[in-house]
């Protein structure tokens, strides 16, 4: 019952912008909402006569602290801690529990290098351009832990991304230039309008920086500042740290965890459209520029609009058979102006660029990994693991869009002053949706098979008043631990929009030689009117059958297609020691119908004229010689090397 009384209170949780406490008090302040009782559920209550125990001797906090031994130093970092770093399952336990790198009690250093060289061949299946990249980075950070106090505890972390050879040369014919350290690239914007140099320098950075209270009322934390947000499988928010920068949030939560329950409130702004005082700039605000003659200030450049994260994320466990996450996240958008504003009113165009955007995503999250997303040694279930998650999107994209072609038409065709203008126009509705069922099962403790299927809705109509595509907010889908490369393939040539992936994939843990692991992968559209997304969440436009009516002019003469491409994946995962392992791995792409039909086409149709060509029916002349058409083989390979302390 305890559990059905929980899953009633978060119910109650109202959208984004309209969030109440209703969550905190109800169940923070009600213990008996998840409190275990004496004998399985049941309430006990002491006799009235029973004489109070004698209270225990209270240390002054000047004591406590003096007295006071980080946790951590004894039973490893927690996972507020680690969050930065990405190693598989055996080597981060070591490097989470080193106890060489405490300096006291209370402070400890740490390290993580992790070089990476890619090979990546023609992942668009383009004839004509194989798109060959093959190149060397590396990710390396270097953090400080604070934990002086029950009270208080900190971390920074210093990163820096970069691409071997990289660097810029300090100048032009000096022979050691190009091993100077930090030279920076230097560019120009739009010099014609008075623009002057900017100076960029390497990407050293900090990927966080953030302070932690801890015993404050209702035994709740605060974290406050530059931090790493992951939750559940990380597909909506996470840290994204196979990626060679990863993803960092400004902002603050509030957390209430406990042994059967836990209780997240956060808020983080991750685009900022103003400047700083002495110099801080936002790399999202306006550029201006001034005429060197008429000394008058345009803006070239409008910036990118405030924009903010903000939600709540909640789970509650079931001994060990099962963990329930409830989420609901917003991303939010503010409006942008632009120039030669008019009117708001319906009956015309808006006079911004884009109106206020809200989408919100609310969901779930069910799974018996109950050990830190792992299974319990000795669970409920035995060797079965099984997850499935469910998100659903609403509120308003920030377009408008016409409501009745044919009366918008006739209305600029035929009131006067109505031309250009758009007539009963409605606000657009985000409405995608994201489904994910994922179970496997594991063999003699070493070998596990698995599946998994994913949906992520689509859209056969964006001129509608309603955007069905689903959004996958800041986080890029790649596999996460335990169970690797589950997602959408090693290439990361795909994003979890319009998408029904199959995944069937299978590890083999050995005694001495590491662990192996395949997984092949077949990706299809869910609307074949809408487009093939990319991992960065923009459409590939032209690379894949599509016609969904915005914008688009060109369409290729040749059936629709589903089937986007299929992969076939191995990696090899090996700890040689407590700080050191090494991964190999890569995978081999086959292009499906929805890209053949589209690259292969020997005819495409104008709407209207395009350039020098005329609406009506063209012959694609590179199609026809054999110029261009379908790769239909793509690769991709990568050999890494992590080390941590």
């Amino acid at each position: 019952m305890k559990v059905f009384q929980f899953i009633k209170i978060i119910y109650k949780i109202q959208p984004i912008g309209k969030f109440s406490l209703i969550l905190l008090f109800l169940t923070v302040g009600s213990p008996s909402v998840f409190s275990q009782g004496a004998n399985k559920g049941t309430v006990t209550t002491e006799p009235a006569t029973t004489a109070p125990a004698a209270a225990a001797p209270q240390k002054s906090t000047a004591e406590e602290e003096d007295s006071y031994v980080s946790p951590m130093k004894s039973s490893g970092l927690t996972p507020d801690f680690t969050r930065s770093m990405f190693f598989e399952p055996e080597l981060g336990k070591k490097v989470a529990n080193h106890k060489k790198a405490w300096l006291n009690d209370w402070i400890r250093i740490g390290a993580y290098v992790r070089p990476r060289y890619e090979d990546r061949y023609n992942l668009a299946f383009d004839k004509s351009n194989k798109g060959y990249t093959s190149r060397a980075m590396q990710t390396s950070q270097v953090f400080f832990i604070i934990d002086p106090s029950p009270y208080f505890s900190a971390k920074v972390t210093f990163q820096d991304a970069r691409v071997w050879g990289g660097e810029t040369p300090a100048s032009v014919g000096d022979v050691r230039a190009n091993v100077f350290d930090g030279a920076g690239a230097t560019t120009t914007s739009n010099p014609a309008a008075g623009g002057t140099g900017t100076t960029i320098p390497s990407q050293t950075t900090l990927r966080e920086a953030f302070i932690l209270l801890k015993k404050l009322p209702l035994d709740a934390k605060v974290q406050v500042g530059r931090q790493i947000l992951a939750y559940g499988d990380q597909r909506l928010l996470g840290g994204a740290n196979w990626t060679i920068n990863g993803l960092s949030y400004d902002g603050a939560r509030i957390m209430f965890d406990q042994d059967n329950y836990k209780i997240h409130f956060f808020g983080t702004k991750i685009a900022a459209n103003q400047n700083g005082v002495n110099g801080v700039v936002s790399a999202n605000a306006p550029i201006t520029v001034t005429d060197p003659v008429t000394k008058k200030a345009t803006v070239v450049n409008p910036g990118q609009p405030d924009q903010y994260i903000v939600g709540t994320y909640n789970s509650v466990t079931a001994k060990d058979w099962f963990t329930l996450d409830v989420y609901s996240i917003g991303l939010l958008t503010k409006k942008t102006a632009i120039a030669g504003a008019k009117s708001d009113l319906d009956l015309y165009n808006n006079s911004w660029a884009k109106q206020q955007s809200d989408l919100i995503t609310t969901g779930f999250r069910i799974t018996n990994r109950t050990a830190n997303n792992n299974l319990p040694k000795d669970g409920f279930w035995g060797a079965w693991d099984w997850a499935f998650e469910s998100a659903w999107q609403t509120g308003a994209t920030g377009q408008r869009n016409v409501k009745d072609p044919l009366l918008d038409s006739y209305v600029q065709q035929n009131i006067a002053g109505m031309s250009g203008q758009s007539y009963g126009t409605q606000a657009q509705k985000y409405s995608g949706s994201m489904h994910v069922l994922q179970t496997g099962y594991t063999f003699f403790e070493k070998l596990r098979a698995g599946f998994q299927y994913t949906y992520a809705s689509g859209d056969n109509n964006r001129t509608d008043g309603s955007n069905g595509t689903f959004q996958t907010l800041t986080n890029p889908r790649f596999g996460v631990f335990p169970y690797w490369n589950n997602v959408a393939g090693l290439s990361e040539n795909i994003d979890t929009k319009n998408l029904s992936s199959y995944n069937f994939n299978f590890s083999y843990k050995t005694d001495h030689y590491g662990t192996f692991y395949a997984a092949y992968i077949v990706n299809n559209k869910v609307q074949t009117q809408d487009a093939w997304y990319a991992i960065n969440g923009t459409a590939n436009t032209g690379a894949s059958t599509e016609s969904n009516g915005v914008g688009q002019t060109t369409i290729a003469v040749g059936g629709t297609g589903k089937n986007i491409y299929n992969e076939f994946d191995l990696t090899w995962m090996y700890v040689v020691n407590d700080y050191v392992s090494i991964w190999i791995g890569g995978g081999i792409l086959t292009a499906g119908n929805a890209v053949k039909n589209q690259r292969n086409a020997l005819y495409h149709y104008n709407l209207q004229a395009v350039g020098t060509e005329s609406a009506g029916l063209h012959l694609n002349t590179g199609v026809a010689t054999g110029a261009s058409g379908t790769a239909s083989m793509a690769h991709m390979f990568f050999f890494q090397v992590n080390a941590g302390f």
